[in-house]
């Protein structure tokens, strides 16, 4: 019951998220993001569209910093696509993103995710 009452808040808490102040569209191929950097100001609410454009798996997995603030791995066959709807920190920081499939980090599948501090 009680798993009931938490997974029903849940489902709640994220139907009444503000919608992303925009869209960002992330591809991934053999053996690179595209963008191989992401640019969001502090706090600011996005939807990141990951996009397998390879003809092998691929996926979105970032270091235990973008754990900590939200961001859920994402394994993608080609073709594939999966959204995240995500609010950047207040702060600014960096979160060091990598494709997990064996060897693809080794070949460069490398990016990273900054977040610029608002201006004033």
């Amino acid at each position: 019951m009680r798993r009931l009452f938490l997974a029903t808040c849940s489902a709640l808490l994220v139907a009444c998220a503000p919608p992303p102040e925009r869209e960002i569209a992330v591809a991934m191929t053999e053996y690179a993001f595209v963008p191989a950097a992401i640019e969001v100001a502090a706090g600011e609410r996005v939807r990141l569209v990951i996009r397998n454009t390879g003809r092998l798996e691929h996926d979105f997995a970032t270091d235990q910093r973008g754990v900590a603030l939200g961001l859920t791995h994402v394994h993608l066959a080609p073709g594939a696509s999966q959204s995240i709807d995500w609010t950047a920190p207040a702060e600014a920081t960096e979160v060091a993103i990598r494709c997990t499939i064996i060897g693809h980090e080794a070949l460069g599948m490398v990016g990273r995710l900054v977040v610029r501090a608002r201006a004033p």
